[in-house]
């Protein structure tokens, strides 16, 4: 029996072909996927991947679309939407989460429940898989601070594997890996603490995201700061002065800082456009394309190596090139 005919065999109905992608992404962008499935089902996940990898079939799992660019010509495969959406707090201050649940949905649960640690999430727009397989984060924190255990489904059988097993690293995990598992569900250790406390910065983070992004539809940032060894740093200091101290301190120089002396704010190709408001987002003004996005960011990589010698590297992942 044929991949395709025993793919309508498993999901029925549930079944797009030809489903644009873009609506499924942050930037809006993002052509045809040749199969596309909403799938609530963890049997019917096993059954899914089992097939695509015995037929040698390219598969990819979509969050919230919030870290990566898709190809103007789509994803010549399949693309699976879990819908894992578990949510429930244990009495030893864990959180336990499907992977398809929206980071603000564990944010507020957090709160409500009176959890620490989950704060520097807020009005990330992302999944719990999809920052868990990044280790996304923001303001002093990111998820390799909060796992205890990841849930994956892993050569047909569901294993749970500890937080050093994740090799969490710099917007990094084992799972950015080819066959190291799919994220199903994981559990975040949090801390007690006033709830009026937590609102609180909570608050004060959203505000703080607002004044960065401008007006069209974007990922956040789209690049990875730039780490520097002791001598590296010390070399970077006397060869750019104005470079603030506190980013030789802490060894890293945010790329968005790196874009903003090369006066690239505002430089827009097509519809994409790097941020008025912060030089590390590039936004979609209106009709942007995959293209448009690779573009500018090959200009920013360019001006930001010709100035500083140092190499921008992105976060997010790139899906159909």
């Amino acid at each position: 029996m044929d991949f395709e005919k025993k793919l309508k065999q498993l999901l029925g109905n549930n079944l797009k072909q030809q489903a644009i992608l873009a609506p499924y992404t942050s930037w809006r962008i993002g052509g045809p996927a040749k199969y596309f499935c909403h799938i609530a089902d963890l049997s019917t996940l096993k059954s899914v991947v089992k097939l695509a990898e015995d037929k040698d079939r390219p598969y990819f799992i979509i969050g919230g679309g919030s870290n990566i660019l898709v190809s103007d010509r789509g994803f010549d495969g399949l693309v699976l939407k879990p819908l894992f959406n578990r949510l429930k707090v244990h009495p030893d201050q864990c959180l336990e989460v499907g992977a398809g649940l929206l980071l603000s949905k564990a944010v507020g649960q957090a709160l409500s429940s009176g959890l620490s640690g989950l704060e520097w999430a807020a009005g990330i727009p992302g999944t719990v898989g999809g920052a868990i397989c990044n280790n996304a984060g923001a303001y002093g924190g990111d998820m390799s601070q909060l796992v205890e255990s990841v849930q994956i489904l892993r050569q047909g059988r569901i294993k749970t594997i500890k937080n050093k097993d994740c090799q969490f690293g710099y917007r990094q995990s084992i799972f950015r890996e080819k066959n190291q598992g799919l994220i199903l569900a994981a559990s975040l250790k949090l801390q007690p603490k006033d709830k009026e406390l937590i609102r609180k910065k909570i608050s004060d983070i959203l505000k703080e995201r607002k004044k960065k992004f401008g007006v069209g539809h974007c990922v956040g940032s789209v690049f990875k700061n730039v780490n520097l060894s002791q001598l590296e740093a010390q070399q970077f200091a006397e060869n750019f002065p104005a470079c603030p101290k506190e980013f030789i301190a802490a060894q890293t120089i945010p790329s968005a800082w790196l874009i903003d002396q090369c006066d690239l704010r505002g430089r827009k190709i097509g519809g994409a456009a790097v941020s008025a408001l912060h030089a590390g987002i590039i936004n979609n003004v209106g009709g942007a394309t995959a293209e448009d996005v690779i573009i500018l960011i090959s200009i920013i990589k360019q001006k930001v190596r010709s100035r500083f010698n140092l190499q921008l590297r992105e976060e997010i992942e790139y899906v159909g090139f």
